[in-house]
């Protein structure tokens, strides 16, 4: 899938050095809608010009949603977290009686507040070496807080708040939605799968294993090899490779090639595009290629992988189809 294209960015100096004062008044920059155990369906759509400069976030307390993206679906069901980053969503529906809350807020309030672009070279990171607040506000995720949770309890709050501060629009409320959308979008880090649950597991980790992880989620597609990511670090590709296998037991191409493949079962699951558009995707120039390479790791070809999967989630039944 090729990443939206981006408007033109009206960044200001980041957090801790600019003024206290938001350019523009925040409630013309955020939006939240909540939706409390309504007796019908409820249908937003997003792909209209008003509303194309914009990041969503939907948390889901109680029942089912679907959100219609660029290309392909999501279905969720309570409890869920659903960050959906610029251009992407083209609609989104809950089922009647589910409770939850819908933010929207424009690109430039999340690039003021959670850092600069995730392909910029001064991005600022999460204290510990963590992954930068952009890099997840670039990227659809769907995570699950555990029911009943201290995450769960969290995050209503802070979505709460956010609501609370755009309906009073009291002195600072700019400050206090960032605040939240930090809190947000830390909790989207905390909660994906992937490199942060990857990077947890492995704690305590070199600062080396930290950034190679950072530079990995950022160039994967772009299939480079040990040697680029070592001169990326600025270390040599035996320390390296070294402070990889410290963390994991694994060698770092291992860990690229874990990448891609979770990033193509992804796609293979949600998305509609063509195998050999998803491998184009991915920057396989040779879809053929990408078969193999698939193959290789899953024990499967890439159409067989995605067929399985569709007839398993038909299995499971979970469509609007079979809401009460």
């Amino acid at each position: 899938m090729v990443p939206p294209e981006r408007a033109e960015d009206h960044r200001t100096t980041p957090i801790g050095v600019r003024s206290f004062d938001d350019p523009m008044p925040v409630t013309t920059q955020a939006l939240m809608d909540r939706f409390d155990h309504g007796l019908s369906a409820q249908d937003w759509v997003m792909n209209d010009p008003a509303r194309r400069d914009r990041c969503y976030a939907v948390l889901i307390l109680s029942g089912r949603a679907r959100i219609r993206l660029r290309q392909g679906m999501i279905d969720c069901r309570a409890p869920a977290l659903v960050w959906l980053p610029l251009g992407e969503t083209q609609a989104i529906s809950v089922s009647a009686g589910a409770d939850g809350y819908l933010l929207s807020v424009t690109d430039d309030l999340v690039a003021r507040h959670c850092g600069g672009s995730s392909t910029g070279t001064s991005v600022p990171a999460l204290p510990g070496g963590g992954l930068p607040l952009r890099f997840a506000a670039d990227t659809v995720h769907n995570v699950t807080p555990a029911e009943g949770s201290n995450n769960l309890a969290l995050l209503a709050r802070s979505f709460d708040a956010i609501r609370a501060e755009l309906m009073q629009n009291a002195f600072g409320a700019g400050m206090v939605v960032g605040a939240h959308l930090q809190i947000i979008l830390t909790m989207v880090l905390r909660l994906a799968e992937g490199v942060m649950e990857q990077r947890d597991k492995h704690r305590p980790g070199s600062i080396t294993f930290q950034r190679f992880l950072q530079a990995l989620e950022l160039h994967f597609r772009e299939h480079w090899n040990i040697a680029d990511y070592a001169t990326a670090l600025g270390v040599s590709e035996r320390r390296l490779g070294s402070a990889v296998m410290r963390a994991t037991g694994k060698p770092p191409l291992t860990l690229v090639h874990e990448r891609v493949i979770r990033e193509a079962c992804m796609r293979l699951e949600q998305s509609p595009l063509a195998v050999a558009q998803i491998a184009y995707g991915l920057g396989f120039r040779d879809p053929a290629y990408f078969s193999r390479f698939f193959k290789r790791y899953m024990g499967e070809a890439p159409g067989a992988y995605r067929r399985l999967r569709r007839a398993e989630e038909q299995a499971r039944d979970n469509t609007f189809a079979a809401w009460p």
